[in-house]
């Protein structure tokens, strides 16, 4: 009875088996996986960093010469003026990113393919509500033929 035991729990069905094993069983596995976004393995996030700091000075010199005469003497002076601008200058970072284009594929064929579901079902209403107001036509005739007599 143990080895019966044994045996049986060696032997017994493993569900990730049966996936590895069977082709079918993995396609279905592996699009609920990339559907759900869980392995995104050809997505691409790209940064550029584009950060640039500029820093400008400017410096205008103005040299100015007075002269003054007082009684005999001539006084020249001279000054110097400095005048700085500082300009400062920052460009940000850029930063892109490619989708998982695995999903897209998918979510686009999803979306083709509930497109031609609605069509089919559209049709299908039509069809149905012509044939409800043909048949409310038919019992409407009937009733007015039966009454007028």
């Amino acid at each position: 009875m143990r080895y019966l035991l044994l045996i049986l729990l060696f032997l017994s069905c493993n569900p990730v088996k049966q996936v590895l094993n069977n082709k079918e069983k993995l396609a279905q596995v592996a699009e609920v996986v990339v559907r759900s976004g869980w392995c995104a393995n050809d997505t691409t996030f790209i940064t550029k960093s584009d950060t640039l700091v500029e820093i400008d000075t400017l410096i205008d010199v103005d040299i100015r010469i007075d002269t003054q005469k007082v009684n005999e003497f001539v006084y020249v002076t001279k000054w110097k003026t400095n005048t700085i601008t500082k300009t400062l200058t920052i460009h940000d970072t850029i930063k892109s990113y490619i989708v998982d284009n695995a999903r897209v594929r998918l979510l686009q064929t999803d979306s083709a393919r509930l497109s031609v579901e609605v069509d089919e079902w559209k049709h299908k209403a039509n069809t149905r509500l012509s044939w409800l107001i043909s048949l409310l036509i038919i019992i409407g005739v009937f009733i007015y033929l039966k009454l007028r007599k």
